[in-house]
Order: structure tokens, then C-alpha cells, then sequence
């Protein structure tokens, strides 16, 4: 594969890893610094639902090696076409986010699946010119009208134009089609709350590999043409623990599984006296 392919979880703060990747006693502001010594990519959930400001944005960047990447999500107030495009609240999103430095990956435009084509396509579109054109975006859209007829020859042109990907996801509810629309693919393997919600994360609940092999050949065979850097992230709703659905792509495109069990708690039992 000629590009570039950082593959990840989608955030580090899963309940269900303890004692799986990280060890017990491990405190959880040091969480991330210990995952990051075995991927060198996530996907920050937090910054869907608000700005985190510059202190934490800092506070990753110092707690990560140099080679570690972050990818954030849009915050989802600045994606609602109900409400005119907040440029301002835009360019200090992007001006935080560039606190990160070279550890700045590329920012998901996640649109909710009620974001349908029609009036929307036209805020999609201011959304996108208020954007920074120097970073690299991703456009995820959950809705089937998108991807059919005018609206997805549209849309093609539209993230083309601008050199945006399109968000390769695999949802149980709509096929997105694996169109290349810039140099960078962003692949994502989401699942759905239903069929493993939270309270049984922790191992795998459903056998997805197929589905992963499935879009391991196109990630690929985009790598292998003219995309210069891809990333895929997984969430534990997909399969039900992600670090191993992160195995199964390193496998399915031949790259060696991370060993992510963390060491053994000491043992707490009684010291025997020898004298």
C-alpha cells in the first residue's frame, strides 16, 4: 500500500476495556497517553457534542507521542441546516482544534440521518465554504436520498470541488458508496446501539469480519491507487470490543495485529514469613 493507513477507535474512553487494555489501577486521565503507545490514531467522539476550548486540546497534544494523529468531529450545533451557518463559532472550532499542531488529522462533518437532500444541500454547501481550506475533512451523511440520482451527482462535485472525502461508514441502515472524492479516505465501522449496545461491550458480540474484509479491499485499492493517506476507526457498537475489530482490519490487509492485553495486576495475596 504506497499511502499512508492509520487505523484506530473511535475515542479511548470505553468502561469496558479496563483490565483489556488498560490495566487496573491505571488512572483515567493516563488513559489516553496508554493508547497511544499502541495505535497511532483515534477518533474524538467529545467534539460532536461541544468545543472542548484550548486548555484540552493542549492537554492531548502533550499527552501523545509526535507520530500520534487525532481526528475530531465537527461539533454537531455548527451541522443543524434548521440554523444559518455560525461562521464565527466555526473559525474558533478550527482554531482550537489547530492547538493539536502536527498531530492534527483530519475533522468529520457527521450529519445526522435526518439531514436529508433538498434545502440541505445548499447549507452543506455554506458549511463547507466557511471551512479552513489548509485541513483535511471528511462528509459523512447517513440518508439514502443522498447517494441516488441528482443529489449524489451533486454531492460527488461538490466534496470533489473542495478536495473533501467522502465518509466511507458502514451503518446497518444505509449503504454509502465507496466514492474517492480527494487523496483521503476515512472509513468508519459504526454498527448500531441496537444489536451490541453498551452494557455488553468488552468482546465481540457480533462476527463482522466479512464485512470488514469486505472494505478492506477497497481501502486498499484506494491506497494503492492515487489516496495519499487513509484512516479507518472503529466504535464498539460495530462488533462489541474495538480494539480486536482494529485487529481484524491490520489482518485483512496484512498488517500485524497490536498486542493491546495489558500486564497482569500484581498479585495482592499474603507474603509467606520465611523466618
Amino acid at each position: 500500500m504506497p499511502g499512508t493507513a492509520r487505523i484506530g477507535c473511535s475515542s479511548w474512553t470505553s468502561d469496558a476495556w479496563w483490565g483489556k487494555v488498560y490495566p487496573e489501577g491505571l488512572k483515567d486521565g493516563d488513559r489516553l497517553a496508554w493508547y497511544a503507545k499502541l495505535w497511532d490514531t483515534v477518533e474524538i467522539d467529545s467534539t460532536y457534542y461541544r468545543d472542548p476550548g484550548p486548555s484540552l486540546f493542549r492537554r492531548w497534544a502533550s499527552s501523545t507521542p509526535e507520530p500520534f494523529v487525532f481526528a475530531l468531529k465537527f461539533p454537531r450545533d455548527l451541522l443543524d441546516p434548521k440554523r444559518p451557518v455560525d461562521r464565527e463559532k466555526v473559525a474558533g472550532f478550527l482554531a482550537h482544534a489547530a492547538l493539536l499542531g502536527p498531530k492534527l488529522g483530519p475533522t468529520l462533518l457527521q450529519f445526522p440521518p435526518w439531514v436529508r437532500p433538498g434545502r440541505a444541500e445548499q447549507f452543506l454547501g455554506e458549511v463547507l465554504e466557511a471551512l479552513s481550506p489548509d485541513r483535511r475533512y471528511a462528509v459523512e451523511l447517513r440518508e439514502a436520498g443522498w447517494f441516488v440520482g441528482q443529489p449524489w451527482e451533486k454531492l460527488q462535485r461538490t466534496l470533489a470541488d473542495r478536495a473533501i472525502a467522502l465518509a466511507w461508514s458502514y451503518l446497518t441502515y444505509v449503504e454509502i458508496p465507496p466514492s474517492l472524492t480527494s487523496d483521503l479516505v476515512y472509513l468508519r465501522f459504526i454498527g448500531d446501539h441496537t444489536t451490541v449496545p453498551a452494557e455488553v461491550h468488552g468482546e465481540v458480540r457480533v462476527d463482522r469480519r466479512p464485512v470488514v474484509e469486505r472494505w478492506a479491499e477497497r481501502f486498499r485499492k484506494a491506497l494503492d491507487d492515487n489516496v495519499q493517506e487513509g484512516f479507518a476507526f472503529f466504535n464498539n457498537h460495530f462488533a462489541g470490543f474495538a480494539p480486536q475489530s482494529v485487529n481484524d482490519l491490520r489482518v485483512a490487509l496484512g498488517l500485524d495485529p497490536i498486542a493491546f492485553q495489558p500486564p497482569p495486576a500484581p498479585s495482592r495475596g499474603r507474603v509467606a514469613r520465611l523466618d
